[in-house]
């Protein structure tokens, strides 16, 4: 009895809540990674190098960090139903405002409000999970909720080629177009968060009464056995050796990760596809991601083993990206950056899982949110390193193969962490 309730409890929260954070985190990627397809045509409108796109692309994050930790501690304050829906307005705001930019401080400028923007969305994605889920199904729906990030980039890939086409259409170019079309679903999504999303399953009036029950039981049993284990104020997660080194493994994969996504159309142009079907090119490395991420999430969730399972991917795509320096062949290549991509969206998939089980209430706000933005201090460099070595040699080999080194440090830190296996507490009867 109390092992259908748990599944009737937990599959009715996935479909009503897990649709709302995936649509969410999909707006916010396709506003963040769409600037890598207008840069085919953008670039030279606007008269930019690639380091000063390197530089704009890297400036988000900046905003991002600045505001990450203070945006998840009001995220704790108000709750997710009122904050997150303004952050989506936000962003959807200034991501819609590129298309009217003129200059390269201009550029600068709306990129550093995209990332103000943003800055509380994952963590406060991370933190909601901590709220609707128990521990032993976290992983799953984390994994779940990460194939937004490379479902958003498919989508972005299949319909940024046509909405580039639509050149002259109302006086606007078609990298213009790209910015406001992509931005407005945004906006209309924050609405429908606000009005559809509860704080937390004791206000959720489509919840059956037992099921509602149960949930909140056995969420506010784990929050006492985590810190029973391990008692975590917000200023001892905010020091603790944990969180910082997990920031930091953060930073090494997440340098990679959007040196790549932010220059990948520009690389593959670079191999010789046309502007048009670069786009389109682009698709192909992230549904190999999707459907390795997947399964990699899925035998880490079976296995119950989380530190393994994201060090050996991040060691693989380590390994990848630095075997692109002495790639010459064209397909060999986009194998290369194929592979270090799913290696970099593995170890994603099943890291998270780590610090979000040592953490909880306020102490789960600030120290994810930190973690967070130590690892987009990495996703600064990654793509201004790209930019600026592309600038320098003139071709994007040197820039990938110093990408790689991120993974391989982020691989090392991964298999020293305690396992996350010590703070999943067994379900309630």
């Amino acid at each position: 009895m109390a092992e259908m309730l748990e599944k009737s409890a937990v599959r009715a929260v996935a479909w009503r809540v897990l649709p709302l954070l995936f649509a969410a985190y999909f707006a916010a990627y396709i506003d963040r990674v769409n600037v890598g397809f207008a840069s085919l045509t953008m670039n030279a409108a606007l008269g930019l190098n690639a380091e000063q796109y390197g530089l704009a692309a890297g400036l988000f994050f900046i905003g991002y960090v600045a505001c990450a930790v203070p945006s998840n501690l009001v995220l704790a304050r108000l709750g997710g139903a009122t904050w997150l829906p303004i952050l989506m307005v936000v962003w959807g705001v200034a991501s819609a405002m590129t298309a009217w930019v003129k200059t390269e401080m201009a550029f600068y400028v709306v990129r550093f409000l995209l990332g103000i923007g943003e800055a509380g969305l994952l963590p406060g994605l991370l933190y909601l999970m901590t709220l609707w889920f128990p521990g032993k199904y976290r992983a799953r729906m984390l994994t779940l909720l990460g194939l937004s990030t490379p479902f958003s980039i498919v989508v972005g890939s299949l319909i940024s080629g046509p909405i580039l086409l639509m050149d002259g259409i109302g006086g606007f170019a078609g990298w213009q177009w790209l910015f406001v079309l992509q931005a407005l679903p945004t906006i209309v999504l924050g609405l429908v968060f606000w009005l559809a999303l509860p704080n937390g399953p004791a206000e959720a009036r489509w919840l059956p009464l037992p099921e509602k029950e149960w949930l909140v039981a056995q969420l506010a049993h784990e929050r006492s056995t985590r810190e029973q284990v391990q008692r975590f104020s917000v200023s001892s997660a905010l020091s603790s050796r944990v969180v910082w080194l997990a920031g930091l493994a953060g930073a090494g994969i997440n340098g990679a990760a959007y040196g790549l996504i932010l220059f990948l159309p520009q690389m593959i142009h670079a191999l010789g596809v046309s502007t048009r079907a670069a786009p389109l090119v682009n698709a192909v490395p992230f549904v190999v991601v999707s459907a390795v991420m997947m399964a990699w999430a899925t035998h880490s969730d079976r296995t119950m083993e989380r530190n393994w399972h994201a060090a050996i991917p991040a060691a693989i795509a380590g390994v990848a990206l630095i075997s692109c320096a002495v790639l010459t062949n064209p397909l060999a290549i986009m194998v290369a950056l194929t592979i270090g991509l799913t290696g970099v969206f593995c170890y994603v998939s099943v890291f998270w899982a780590v610090p979000s089980a040592m953490l909880s209430g306020a102490a789960a706000a600030a120290g994810l949110a930190l973690i967070n933005a130590l690892a987009n201090i990495g996703s600064f460099f990654g793509p201004y390193m790209v930019g600026w070595v592309k600038n320098s040699t003139g071709n994007f080999s040197l820039g990938i193969m110093l990408l790689g080194c991120g993974p391989l440090l982020s691989a090392v830190i991964a298999a020293t962490l305690r396992s996350a296996r010590k703070f999943e507490p067994p379900a309630t009867q």
